[in-house]
């Protein structure tokens, strides 16, 4: 995989350096390196980033329909987050005005 195959496809799923390092039980610092093109994953990185970015493709591998799809499926699940974030102060500051 190429320095700006990991970035990119790590872009498109929305996740940062560390969600990648994270997933993939890897040093944050290494992540960074590959994607700067200082350093390479090893083989077992390489298969571990291709399964995160779907399978065995990455963004720049993807047709456009597919990843946008994909785009559409991880923001509303994002949104789905931000909406349970939400409720849970509006319940807090509920409690709140009552005091």
């Amino acid at each position: 995989m190429k320095p700006n195959e990991i970035r990119e496809a790590r872009m498109a799923l929305g996740l940062t350096v560390q969600d990648v390092s994270k997933k993939l039980g890897a040093p944050y610092s290494a992540v960074h390196r590959w994607e700067k093109g200082e350093n390479s994953p090893s083989a077992k990185y390489i298969a571990a980033l291709r399964d995160l970015f779907d399978g065995k493709q990455t963004a720049g591998e993807k047709s456009e329909v597919d990843f946008l799809k994909q785009r559409i499926i991880d923001l509303e699940k994002q949104l789905e987050d931000q909406r349970e974030i939400i409720n849970v102060f509006k319940a807090a500051l509920e409690t709140i005005a009552k005091k």
